[in-house]
């Protein structure tokens, strides 16, 4: 069987929005749902193929998941669970992974974080042509690099993302991990449309309004000033109107109380891998009676651990942290974003000998709270050394203004955006302004990046990452990276209406 990769040209305007989509959530289908993927385990192991090759196979499907009791969507999944099989690979090993598309719809995946070759992205029109329904495709790589990536749907990717086509990929140092830990768990975090509840605030704001703050040069006095006299209506509109209305919030495919319990022992170092594969929402991720250390920005590991009290993740977002279970008893894992926990963002952490304890309830709000943030981590120097000329790029985001679904970078739509163009080897500078409401966590594939300075402050030693959050009301941020994977790739906002609105351009590497 042969992966039929294709690299083609931009696809048109119409194109475009055919192989990415603007449809809406599937039906709501009230039926029996499955069973939850156990936080740290893999469903799709693998088996060793031709040529000393791993071999994996998963399967897109239409499934009826059970969020929660009462609450059971019609959704897309890999290998009938939501989210799908995690991924465990090691450093450097071939493997070979075979995509069945038993969708009634075209299909791709993208390996999210993962330096593949350009063949093998999993973007429509530009690296492959869609997987129709009743075909198969192959994906083979040798994963790099290590740390906490994710695979998901490239394909009409708001509406398949939003149906749960999404998965963990952790890819396994070969040598000794930079931060030992006794056990580990990995939690992917989602937002729901399913009409059965009320509909959440939005977190347009991204990490800066998990701060409590507007964020940018319009943060502090200034931007709650214009936010009071828009008013809420006013901002509803000026934010884009094709937000859905999220309802109810997922760790592992399971709101509470239907998701599963953690449990640790007292004395035990514990990895805890947050993915935020939400399409709209920041969380901020709180462990009640306990403080995190952020080890792993984006899967890319930071020189030392950085304590605080929660972690805001943007769309897209990874973070390993490391919790110290030196407070026997049972408490809430969960969002301290307004009516996360109450829509099911909560899960149990259950010390062994604990079981019976009751947890206190979670606290929303982050007043008084040490949070995360980009300049309190120091990265570490994992990216290759440049060879070539240095080249900077200036991208200003707009758009979404008085309910429009255009989104622009430096006042164009995909396909119609202008390219980056390099050559392996350069040392590539991308200057973000966000002139929006919203904020915009850009992801580039097929190479990490140095973040190198965020709203005008330079970090003193930058950190890692392949997704960064450009804060809204004029936030900046500035990224590094050398061009070292040729190919055309996408560098889009991850918030997929936003990028199915046009917020698109291709950086290439010749």
């Amino acid at each position: 069987m042969e992966a039929a990769a294709v690299t083609g040209s931009a696809l048109s305007r119409r194109e475009f929005l055919r192989a990415s989509g603007q449809a809406g959530l599937g039906a709501v289908a009230l039926a029996a749902g499955g069973g939850a993927l156990l936080p740290g385990r893999s469903g799709a192991t693998g088996h060793p193929g031709s040529g000393g090759v791993r071999e994996i196979s998963l399967e897109a499907r239409e499934v009826r998941w059970e969020l929660a009791p009462g609450k059971v969507i019609k959704g897309m999944a890999y290998n009938g669970q939501i989210p799908g099989p995690e991924l465990r690979l090691r450093e450097g090993e071939r493997v070979r992974i075979v995509l069945k598309n038993s969708l009634p719809e075209p299909t791709t995946i993208h390996w999210h974080g993962v330096d593949v070759p350009n063949s093998m992205d999993g973007v429509p029109g530009i690296t492959q042509k869609p997987v129709a329904p009743g075909q198969t495709f192959v994906y083979e790589f040798e994963p790099r690099p290590t740390g906490t990536r994710w695979y998901h749907t490239h394909f009409q990717e708001h509406r398949q993302l939003d149906l749960g086509l999404y998965a963990p990929l952790l890819i396994e140092p070969a040598g000794p991990d930079p931060f030992p830990f006794d056990r580990e768990y990995t939690l992917v975090l989602d937002d729901w449309a399913t009409g059965t509840g009320r509909p959440l605030p939005s977190t347009r704001e991204g990490t800066a309004g998990g701060r409590g703050g507007m964020g940018g040069m319009m943060g502090g006095g200034m931007g709650r000033m214009m936010e009071g006299m828009m008013g809420r209506g006013m901002g509803g509109m000026m934010g884009g109107g094709q937000h859905p209305a999220y309802d109810v919030m997922t760790i592992n495919g399971k709101a509470f109380p239907a998701s599963q319990p953690l449990t640790v022992r007292e004395g035990e170092r514990v990895r805890l891998r947050l993915i935020n594969a939400s399409a709209d929402h920041t969380h901020v991720i709180r462990l009640g009676g306990h403080r995190l250390r952020v080890t792993h920005t984006d899967g890319n590991p930071l020189l030392q651990a950085m304590e605080v009290d929660a972690v805001p993740i943007v769309p897209s977002e990874r973070y390993d942290v490391l919790l110290a279970a030196d407070r026997p008893g049972a408490w809430f894992l969960y969002c301290a974003e307004p009516g996360h926990a109450v829509a099911g963002e909560q899960v149990l952490v259950l010390y062994e000998g604990h079981e019976r304890d009751r947890a206190e309830p979670p606290v929303e709000g982050v007043a008084g709270l040490t949070l995360w943030r980009y300049d309190l981590g120091r990265g570490r120097e994992v990216l290759p050394p440049p060879s070539g000329q240095e080249r900077t790029f200036d991208l200003t985001l707009s758009g979404g203004m008085m309910g429009s679904e255009v989104w622009t970078i430096n006042d164009e739509r995909y396909p119609h955006t202008e390219p980056l163009r390099m050559r392996k080897g350069d040392r590539a500078r991308i200057r973000f302004r966000n002139m929006s409401m919203e904020a915009h966590p850009m992801h580039l594939h097929g190479q990490s990046f140095k973040v190198l300075a965020v709203n005008g402050q330079r970090l003193a030693a930058p950190i890692v990452k392949d997704s960064v959050d450009v804060e809204a009301h004029m936030g900046s941020v500035v990224i590094e990276f050398t061009a070292h994977n040729p190919g055309d790739w996408f560098l889009h906002c991850h918030k997929p209406m936003h990028m199915e609105g046009g917020m698109i351009t291709l950086a290439k590497i010749a």
